[in-house]
């Protein structure tokens, strides 16, 4: 019943996953005034893609050819990681660790940059540049954040840990996890990619610059693999910082694609009614305060706080 747990809770991300996208893209129209796509709108582009055959830049090698299968493999395996339908007892749970989470996140962004960077096409060059620079900043506080978890709890095994703070043992009213957990959510800000770091003004130059040389099935897969990268990275703040949980494997899972859902909708409120600066701009007003949060959550712990 484990596999078949794991199966279920990959595919309803794969399934769910692109309605969310469509209930985003419909409420970022609602409050600009549009009428906007409908909800459904992702499920007809990705099918759509999908009818459509594969084509490649004669500049183009064979990193471009596997790295939309290398992105989906590596997001599914980090969302399957994620301790949502099984225990801690569970054989999966040797693998649902911290750092699991982050080499196979470092991975997908590594193939994200080199696959736009092996097309030869400038706009994806300074796509891929962008994206290795927004990883710097964002990596660094999430690495920070994620010392005073595994160190506060005693181990990086994640249900081991989501088990700890649902016991009353660690959790909010521990100061250095409180405030590692605000930094940690504006990684997962971040990494859905809203603004101000989507620079939607040049979003097809700029932010989907490194997608410029992909279609059909490939653009496809990339799509929906990031999109369970999303899901893979709330879900990670979710079970660190919000282990809710209910001993049926369903319900847990209906929880949480719930949780996700309501970040979904907090994350275009946000993105709609905050400000948008240019990306010298952004890196200094937004991405040294979370790291100086994250620094001192950090040196809390160390000063036993």
């Amino acid at each position: 019943m484990s596999y078949f747990y794991l199966f279920l809770q990959l595919i309803s991300a794969i399934l769910v996953a692109p309605l969310f996208d469509g209930i985003a893209r419909k409420l970022r129209a609602k409050y600009q005034s549009r009428i906007g796509p409908s909800i459904f709108q992702t499920y007809r582009d990705l099918y759509k893609l999908l009818k459509r055959g594969r084509t490649k830049s004669h500049s183009t090698s064979f990193i471009y050819q596997i790295a939309p299968y290398l992105m989906f493999a590596t997001t599914a395996a980090m969302f399957c990681a994620l301790p949502i339908t099984y225990e801690s007892y569970s054989i999966f749970a040797r693998f649902s660790d911290i750092f699991v989470i982050i080499y196979l996140g470092a991975l997908f962004r590594f193939t994200f940059i080199i696959s736009g960077f092996d097309t030869a096409n400038p706009f994806a060059g300074v796509g891929s540049s962008r994206e290795a620079t927004i990883g710097f900043y964002s990596e660094a506080v999430a690495i920070c954040c994620l010392i005073v978890v595994m160190l506060g709890a005693g181990s990086s095994n994640i249900p081991l840990i989501a088990a700890i703070i649902r016991d009353g043992n660690y959790g909010y009213f521990v100061p250095s996890y409180a405030i590692a957990s605000t930094a940690f959510l504006w990684v997962m800000y971040v990494e859905t990619g809203r603004k101000p770091y989507d620079l939607a003004e040049a979003e097809q130059e700029l932010q989907e610059g490194v997608l410029g040389e992909y279609c059909g099935k490939d653009l496809a897969i990339i799509d929906v693999a990031l999109m369970l990268k999303q899901f893979s990275m709330l879900g990670f703040f979710l079970i660190l910082f919000e282990p809710w949980h209910f001993n049926n494997p369903i319900l847990s899972l209906l929880l949480f694609l719930a949780e996700i859902g309501f970040l979904y909708v907090f994350a275009i409120f946000i993105d709609n009614f905050g400000p948008r600066f240019t990306m010298g701009k952004w890196m200094k007003l937004t991405m040294l305060f979370p790291l100086s949060i994250a620094s001192i959550a950090l040196m809390l712990y160390i000063i036993g706080v």
